[in-house]
């Protein structure tokens, strides 16, 4: 998004910054949420809603101040986190309105034109904005405001505007009391003003009847009746949609998601079942890999040309090198994972793992903060925490390398070269030596020299004819268990006891 702005601004088709200042407004409850969270807070393919307008505002280099009142030191951290240049904040106290929230802000008043849009739009793109200011100073109008023509009853929490000959109005979806409007045409909450006009017509806002609140929507009805200049800006329903519920979060998240997926898909990536994949916005994927159904691509995860993604893994600020395969089922979180690797099903690769080039890491392993050597194997239900595998090592099926004390995490290192026999059990700290072999297992305890055979198990003892005592010992403790069970006056006669014994 941000490079698409920067190559607007060096061809020259925004040149706002000079002459543009910009206002969002961010202070209300999020009541319909109903969640105690701020709406802007949430998260929308992987970014805060509020940054969805301040990252586009930064694009257009344009001062920008936002308006915070409900939870906004939540919000202000948000921002400021995510932002190197000065914004600036003013503190609605009171929820009383979108036009009391305009007041609150007169003091950054210093741009000959004001811009002045909700944070809750997150769909909103550069031309939008572009057009409307565009079409705002061509015509040399004092309000001009985005308008869009919507037929879908769902959406209507919007302010419908009523042009009448020269007339124009916007009566607020509150205030509307006609139960089938014939007017389609809707406000955005995109509203560019003259500075002149606001200083002198802000005072005017007049209360709502219904809701006691002021609106911002009141200034386009002042300014039509004083015959100042009114201009409109069309866009797509969908671009404007506000978010007031959760309802409309996840229909714009719907959206939004599918603008990331086709973007894509229109750069060479195929996408088995694109419409249940979920990728977030930061996510960079390469030419040629394939992504199966149900995938969930978060965060700032990086995928290299010719990667295999089966079906249902996630993949969370994970980087995965050219040819990589990620078997279905499988997390990968916080780690790479090297060229021509394969990694699953049901694997768990987490916390700052780095898993080398042509590494097998197979069904039911999870690995943690470690790193697996190139050409190493681990495929078969093991546990390989805080460890360091060098290259050309197998892991046997059920090895674990115990590396907490119950007090300390320490580190198992298993080097160049190494046979680690099937349900070992390898406790921290400890290393074993280049070349070297385990028993099966074996519980290693000491460190284990290069090219030596470590066996740590108990010796085998063969009881003989004990394995009938175990039955017939186990018999009678069936017999005394159903005795426990079922009264003795529920059995029909003595002969069924004698059935239990004898099986």
């Amino acid at each position: 998004m941000l490079d698409f702005l920067k190559s607007l601004l060096n061809k020259g088709l925004i040149k706002m910054k000079n002459n543009l200042q910009a206002i969002i407004l961010a202070a209300g409850k999020s009541s319909r949420f109903k969640t105690n969270h701020s709406k802007l807070l949430e998260k929308i393919c992987g970014q805060e809603m509020i940054l969805y307008i301040t990252k586009l505002l930064s694009g257009f280099e344009v001062q920008t101040t936002v308006v915070v009142g409900y939870k906004r030191e939540l919000v202000e951290a948000t921002v400021k986190n995510n932002h190197a240049e000065p914004i600036n904040f003013v503190h609605q106290e009171q929820q009383l309105g979108t036009g009391h929230a305009l007041m609150c802000t007169q003091t950054f008043w210093e741009r000959d034109h004001i811009l002045v849009l909700n944070g809750d739009m997150p769909l909103v793109t550069a031309d939008c904005i572009d057009t409307l200011y565009k079409k705002h100073i061509a015509q040399n109008a004092d309000i001009s405001f985005v308008v869009a023509h919507n037929i879908d009853p769902d959406l209507n929490s919007y302010g419908r505007v009523i042009q009448e000959g020269s007339s124009i109005k916007i009566i607020e979806a509150k205030d509307d009391t006609r139960e089938n409007s014939e007017h389609c045409c809707i406000n955005a909450g995109i509203y560019l003003f003259r500075k002149d006009f606001l200083e002198k017509n802000i005072n005017e806002i007049s209360k709502s009847k219904v809701t006691g609140e002021l609106y911002i929507t009141d200034l386009i009805n002042i300014a039509s009746k004083k015959g100042f200049k009114v201009e409109t800006a069309s866009a797509q329903v969908d671009i404007i949609r506000g978010i007031n519920t959760l309802k409309e979060l996840w229909a714009a998240e719907q959206i939004k998601r599918a603008e990331i997926i086709k973007h894509w898909m229109e750069r060479g990536v195929r996408f088995a079942f694109a419409q249940n994949c979920h990728v977030d916005l930061n996510v960079k994927i390469e030419p040629g890999t394939n992504i199966g159904a149900g995938v969930q691509v978060y965060g700032t995860t990086t995928i290299d040309a010719n990667c295999k993604i089966e079906a249902f893994s996630i993949l969370d600020n994970a980087i995965l090198q050219e040819g990589v395969t990620i078997r279905s089922h499988t997390i990968v979180k916080n780690s790479t994972i090297g060229k021509n690797s394969n990694v699953g099903p049901f694997a768990h690769i987490h916390t700052n793992t780095i898993v080398k080039e042509n590494v097998a890491i197979g069904n039911f392993v999870e690995v943690k903060n470690s790193e697996i050597g190139d050409h190493s194997k681990a495929k078969h239900l093991s546990f390989l925490g805080d460890t360091q595998v060098g290259a050309n090592t197998n892991i046997g099926a059920g090895t674990i390398t115990c590396n907490y004390n119950g007090i300390l995490k320490q580190r198992t290192i298993i080097k160049d070269n190494v046979f680690i026999g099937s349900n070992n059990c390898l406790i921290a700290p400890v290393t074993i030596g280049n070349n070297a072999f385990t028993a099966a297992g074996s519980v290693i305890t000491e460190n284990v020299p290069d090219y030596a055979l470590a066996i740590a198990r108990a010796g085998q003892i063969n009881k003989e004819d004990y394995a009938k005592k175990l039955l017939d010992k186990n018999k009678q403790n069936i017999v005394f268990a159903v005795r426990d069970e079922v009264a003795i006056e529920d059995l029909v006669n003595s002969e069924e006891l004698d059935t239990l014994s004898s099986e």
